[in-house]
C-alpha cells in the first residue's frame, strides 16, 4: 500500500472518529442527565410568612425537593406548601385549567427521565380538589389547555402536536414537522396553539433552530433565537425567553402586527438567569424561575419569582428558599371584584 494511500486512511479514520464523537455528544445532550439530579436543602422555613402584598391565589410548579421531580402547590397570600405528587416517576410542566379547578402535567413512562429526553412521557390530568388523577394523554409532553378548557394541546413525540377533548378522549393531529416551511425533524417544543389565529407559537430545534409563529399549513415567521414562546390570552402579544439580559437570559414581548420586541423583565439581583415565564390567568402577574446563572432545566438551582406585569423589575417576590430545582411554574389567581 502506497504511503498516500496510508495517509488519507489515517485522515478518513479520524474524520471517521470525529464524526461519531460528535452524534453521541448530541444523543446525550437530548437525553440529559443520565441520574436524578441531588435533591436539595430548604434555605428559610419556607411557608410560614404571610405576605399581604400578595395576591389571592396559588401558584404550581415542578420541584425535586423530595428526592425526585414531583408537582407541589403553594397557596397565596399565606405561601403554605404541599405537594399534589408523589409519584417515583418525574414531573413537570403543570398548567392549570382556566377555572383554577384542575391541572394536567407530564409525567414520564419510567422513574428518571431528563426533560430534555421530549420523548418517554405522558400527559396526566389532575383534580385539585379531590387529588383523583386520571391517564390523558399517552405519548404526550408539555400540554397547555384551551381557553375555554374544553381540550388539551401538547406535543407528540416530539414532531407532532395534537390536541385531546377533555370530556370525550377524542383526538386530533393539528401539526407535523414537515409541513411547508418546518424542516422534516424538526423539534416542536413547547408548542402553543391559538385558536383564533389558528396558529401555533413553537420553539424549533434539531433541523431548525428559532422560536416562530407557525400557520397550520407550515408557513413560518421568525421570532428570535429563544425559547418558550407563548401567547397573550387574546393573541395580540407574545412573550419569551432569549438571550440579552444580566445574566443571559431575559424575558421579551413581541407584537405580531408591528413584528417587533422589546425586552420586557430582567432581574437585577443575583437571581437574574430568569427562565419559564407564565402569566396568570388574569395576565396581571407573572410567575417565573430564575437562578444565578445555571441554565440546566431539571438540576440547576432555580428559585420562583411573582412579579407584578408593569412594576419595576426590582419588585418581584421571591417565593422559594431551596437550594433543589424548582421550575416550570404556573399561577392562579381569584377573582375579587
Amino acid at each position: 500500500m502506497s504511503k498516500k494511500r496510508i495517509i488519507l486512511l489515517i485522515l478518513l479514520s479520524v474524520v471517521i472518529v470525529a464524526m461519531l464523537t460528535a452524534a453521541y455528544m448530541r444523543w446525550q445532550l437530548k437525553q440529559g442527565r443520565s441520574t436524578p439530579p441531588p435533591a436539595g436543602i430548604a434555605l428559610l422555613a419556607e411557608g410560614i410568612a404571610h405576605d399581604a402584598a400578595l395576591p389571592n391565589g396559588f401558584v404550581v410548579w415542578s420541584s425535586n425537593r423530595s428526592g425526585n421531580h414531583d408537582i407541589w402547590k403553594m397557596t397565596l397570600p399565606d405561601r403554605v406548601i404541599t405537594p399534589l405528587t408523589t409519584n417515583p416517576h418525574t414531573e413537570y410542566f403543570p398548567r392549570i385549567s382556566p377555572d383554577g379547578r384542575q391541572i394536567v402535567f407530564a409525567r414520564s413512562q419510567k422513574p428518571w427521565v431528563s426533560q430534555r429526553n421530549q420523548e418517554l412521557w405522558d400527559v396526566i390530568l389532575l383534580d385539585l380538589e379531590t387529588g383523583k388523577e386520571k391517564l390523558l394523554a399517552k405519548n404526550a409532553n408539555t400540554p397547555t389547555w384551551s381557553i375555554d378548557g374544553k381540550k388539551v394541546y401538547f406535543q407528540r413525540n416530539v414532531f407532532s402536536m395534537a390536541e385531546i377533548d377533555v370530556r370525550s378522549g377524542k383526538e386530533r393531529i393539528l401539526f407535523n414537522s414537515g409541513t411547508g416551511d418546518v424542516k422534516k425533524r424538526a423539534g416542536l417544543q413547547t408548542p402553543a396553539y391559538h385558536p383564533d389565529k389558528n396558529k401555533i407559537a413553537v420553539t424549533l430545534r434539531y433541523t431548525q433552530h428559532m422560536t416562530a409563529i407557525v400557520d397550520m399549513d407550515g408557513k413560518l415567521k421568525e421570532i428570535s433565537d429563544g425559547c418558550q414562546l407563548t401567547w397573550s390570552k387574546d393573541g395580540e402579544f407574545l412573550y419569551y425567553v432569549d438571550y440579552g439580559g444580566k445574566m443571559k437570559n431575559a424575558f421579551y414581548l413581541y407584537d405580531p402586527g408591528t413584528g417587533k420586541s422589546k425586552k420586557w423583565l430582567d432581574l437585577p439581583g443575583d437571581y437574574s438567569h430568569e427562565y419559564f415565564p407564565r402569566l396568570s390567568n388574569d395576565e396581571k402577574y407573572l410567575v417565573f424561575a430564575a437562578s444565578k446563572g445555571g441554565h440546566e432545566h431539571d438540576s440547576a438551582d432555580y428559585e420562583i419569582f411573582l412579579w407584578q406585569v408593569g412594576t419595576a423589575n426590582t419588585t418581584a417576590t421571591r417565593l422559594t428558599f431551596h437550594t433543589g430545582n424548582d421550575n416550570w411554574p404556573d399561577v392562579y389567581l381569584y377573582d375579587e371584584s
